[in-house]
């Protein structure tokens, strides 16, 4: 069985029922973070508001104004906090996601353009009453495209300069002070908006990025797992082949010596199939485990079964560094050779040598190269090896001299070496 609190995997695949998905955490944490800007904004919004009306209120209340001008500047206000809150909710759609529909449009700078008009005939109210419209136009700032907000500030600052001329307290207004309060909302309460709508913006782009990364690490995954049934599937189906060749070609003789020959040819068609079989399942588990011993001994025997002298010679300065990939890179290097000599090459001799000089060195050597098209140095596996051998600095090499081809693949020497 499969724990499923069990890590990455080497090869870098998931296992199969982690315990927690992290797209699930990164869609949590993306809600949490759309739900802060919001409640901030909104929440910013309200509170200017509420300020805003209170002035206009405790200045009619004072004066003994009529009580039906304190229910219109609080239903205005209110009106405003609501449609504040509903534009600020837009901004989920994105940063300079483009103007709402001309009606939401309307309503939004209806509300805050009428309360604009009814604090002008409020002694005292002087600018205090267009906090509603520039409030609402501040939000607009993270929606409209950046086209349109240099304009959009000026229309706000137009709207303000207006009410602070037709108000009529205004001389005690600017005497009083309260040019500094005013100062401050026409510049941080934009600021403020704009750089909350960037952020989340940044956010969902960082989110589409994380996204388009996992995408990536499935195709890669995808890629390793192709390269690897190719690495089985392709060595063994032609040892296969050629033992099955060589049994037909025994079969046909009917001479005892040779149907014994075949049949033993056949078992051992038979041991390879059940062979990739089980490598094959090993695979799909992510179970399978490349050794460079093991694939020399394999090579050694496949291709002298096919009539090869086979040549191995291992220096003993490697044989304690053969660990981790490197085992696993030249295991995968010494099979995929093999399997390209069988089916490349008319060879007699194949000389295998793995050794250190100034790097980690494995050198493939065959004769019998009797065309060009037998250097297979564009195919599958050796792309899928040059990748493989370039994701750790190690290098690819497939050189063809008169008949003889060679195969050289080569490691950096371990970090700690190469600093001794």
């Amino acid at each position: 069985m499969t724990d499923s609190s069990t890590p990455l995997r080497p090869t870098g695949q998931l296992p199969v029922s982690p315990a927690t998905d992290p797209a699930d955490a990164a869609g949590r944490d993306i809600n949490i973070t759309w739900w802060y800007t919001f409640l901030s904004i909104a929440g910013m919004s309200i509170f200017l508001l509420g300020v805003g009306a209170f002035v206009p209120i405790s200045l009619i209340t004072a004066s003994d104004g009529p009580t039906w001008q304190i229910v219109v500047v609080l239903v205005l206000f209110t009106a405003t906090c609501v449609t504040c809150v509903y534009a600020s909710w837009l901004i989920r759609d994105g940063y300079g996601a483009g103007w709402p529909p001309p009606k939401v449009t309307a309503w939004l700078l209806a509300i805050p353009g009428l309360a604009l008009v009814v604090t002008i005939f409020i002694p005292g109210a002087t600018l205090y009453g267009a906090t509603p419209l520039w409030v609402t136009l501040s939000i607009l700032l993270a929606l409209v495209p950046r086209s349109h907000r240099l304009w959009l500030v000026f229309i706000g600052l137009a709207a303000i300069a207006l009410h602070g001329l037709l108000n009529p307290g205004t001389a005690e207004f600017i005497y009083g002070g309260g040019v500094v309060g005013i100062s401050l909302l026409v510049l941080l309460t934009p600021t403020t908006f704009l750089v909350s709508g960037w952020l989340w913006h940044l956010i969902t782009r960082l989110d589409g990025a994380r996204t388009v990364n996992s995408q990536l690490a499935v195709a890669r995954e995808r890629l390793r797992f192709a390269s690897d049934l190719h690495d089985i599937q392709g060595h063994h189906l032609q040892v296969i082949a050629l033992k099955a060749e060589l049994a037909d070609r025994l079969l046909a003789t009917q001479e005892p010596t040779h149907l014994r020959a075949a049949q033993e040819s056949i078992a051992e068609v038979r041991a390879l199939a059940e062979q990739a079989q089980s490598e094959t399942r090993q695979l799909v588990r992510d179970l399978r485990v490349v050794s460079l011993p093991e694939e020399l001994a394999n090579a050694k025997d496949v291709l002298a079964a096919a009539g090869i002298d086979v040549d191995i010679q291992l220096d003993p300065k490697i044989e304690h560094r053969l660990t981790g990939d490197v085992t696993r890179l030249f295991g995968l290097a010494v099979r995929e050779a093999t399997t390209n000599i069988l089916r490349h090459a008319n060879a007699t001799s194949v000389g295998i040598r793995c050794g250190v000089n100034g790097s980690l060195q494995l050198i493939i050597t065959n004769d019998g190269v009797e065309a060009p098209d037998a250097v297979d140095t564009q195919g599958t596996g050796i792309a899928g090896l040059r990748t493989r051998f370039a994701a750790v600095n190690g290098n690819i090499m497939a050189t063809r001299h008169d008949e003889s081809f060679t195969f050289q693949a080569t490691l950096p020497m371990p970090h700690k070496e190469q600093h001794a």
